[in-house]
């Protein structure tokens, strides 16, 4: 993975003179990507999850520049938006003025746009940041796809970096986490913004998204690995309906106990006290017609379960006498959130059929993570079934004509690796 950042430093000192000012100071960052492996679909309920932080993600490299405009290079393209779609003389846009000019200056087939600007709206508006100029933006990514989170976290940090503003980790990711709210109208953003912020290399954490808490934090044992599998262009899951209806559940939990979370009721609180109130059914996907709220609470509090025992078993497998069996009952777990999800509607029909294929001695389990993450699928097992992962991941793309992609490994969060100055030629 460093080679990774060497060579994009590189390219970046190549630049040198030609997109970037020869003799202005260039800041470097790397952010990973992320996948849950337990809880992402409802961490906006206050619930438990057990987030990875994923290889790849994404590399910038960030030149303040004078003249108000700022310029992204994105392989051989160049984009440009004048600073004044972000910020006036007399300060930074509302969010949704500003969401409106990133909108209407959005060139074609560029996700990263969005993100990318919004870490400098979130950082004036939460973080009273004064940008006086534009900047020189390169940015590579890892795959043809990489989280939100990641491209506004990267972004975010090399701008404090570039500035000298000292912002701590922890009100980076809750900043880059409410500039994505407001650019896409959806919650759950603050798990992808901590881990890309505070991760370590091969450590699974738990966090609690409400409370913007890293809970814990566990090494993966020696010998195993964590892949995701991306199929097809664009991840697929109701989040809309379901956030909906975990809202109602929320609302039904806090007027039954006050203050109370799902959480502290538990699944004894909600058969016994909410059973009669959870019997609205909702829609949750095409092919599951509909589910009741007991059912989506249960299934709720069932993730924030095995998030603490994924947790548990992971540090139990550091024991070598025991490794094997802890291993495997975690990828049952994993494969068990799977099937619960397709059971209430949940999952891609790629996400299913890949874990069906997925099937070996070295594959431990495998389930859907949360579609803003930009992965079908998250598949553990042992080091050595990297060659079995990408031949399913070859296979399917060979039936399906589909581009599919298999990324491994991890890296750190961007406050946890620090940054890099783009040198002088």
């Amino acid at each position: 993975m460093s080679n990774d950042f060497d060579h994009f430093s590189q390219r970046v000192r190549a630049e040198r003179g030609n997109f970037f000012d020869r003799e202005r100071s260039i800041t470097l960052v790397r952010a990973p990507g992320w996948v849950d492996l337990f809880g992402g679909l409802v961490a906006d309920t206050g619930l438990l999850s057990l987030l990875w932080p994923t290889g790849g993600g994404v590399l910038v490299a960030i030149q303040p520049d004078p003249e108000p405009i700022i310029r992204f290079r994105v392989g051989q393209r160049t984009d440009s938006i004048p600073c004044t779609a972000l910020f006036l003389p007399g300060g930074p846009r509302e969010y949704a003025d500003a969401v409106g000019e990133i909108d209407r200056h959005q060139p074609p087939r560029s996700p990263w746009w969005g993100p990318a600007l919004m870490a400098w709206v979130a950082l004036m508006r939460e973080e009273f940041v004064r940008f006086g100029g534009g900047a020189r933006v390169i940015l590579q990514f890892s795959d043809t796809s990489v989280p939100a989170a990641s491209v506004i976290v990267a972004v975010a940090q090399a701008l404090v970096t570039a500035y000298s503003i000292h912002v701590a980790p922890r009100e980076l990711a809750i900043t880059c986490a409410e500039g994505l709210v407001r650019l896409t109208n959806r919650g759950a953003e603050l798990p992808g913004t901590l881990v890309a912020v505070s991760a370590q290399a091969g450590e699974a954490m738990m966090v609690n998204a409400r409370a913007a808490q890293i809970a814990s934090s566990v090494h993966l044992p020696p010998g195993c690995a964590v892949w995701t599998i991306r199929a097809g262009d664009e991840p697929r899951q109701p989040l809309a309906r379901v956030r909906s209806a975990l809202a109602r559940i929320d609302q039904l939990v806090s007027e039954s106990k006050a203050e109370a979370t799902l959480a502290d009721l538990g699944i004894r609180g909600v058969l016994h006290h909410l059973r009669y109130q959870l019997t609205e059914t909702i829609f949750a996907g095409e092919r599951q017609p509909s589910v009741t709220l007991t059912a989506l609470a249960t299934f709720a509090l069932a993730e924030h379960q095995r998030s603490r025992i994924g947790l548990a078993l992971l540090r139990a497998a550091a024991n070598r006498m025991q490794r094997e069996d802890d291993l495997r009952l975690t990828g049952e777990l994993l494969t068990q959130s799977h099937w619960e999800q397709a059971a209430l509607g949940l999952t891609d029909p790629h996400a299913d059929a890949l874990v069906d294929r997925l099937v070996s001695p070295a594959i431990f389990g495998a389930r859907q993570p949360v579609a803003t993450t930009q992965a079908t699928l998250v598949v553990f097992g042992r080091s050595d079934a990297d060659d079995e992962v990408r031949r399913v991941a070859a296979d399917y793309h060979a039936t399906t004509g589909l581009p599919v992609s298999v990324t491994g490994g991890s890296v750190a969060g961007v406050s946890v690796s620090g940054v890099r100055s783009g040198g002088h030629n």
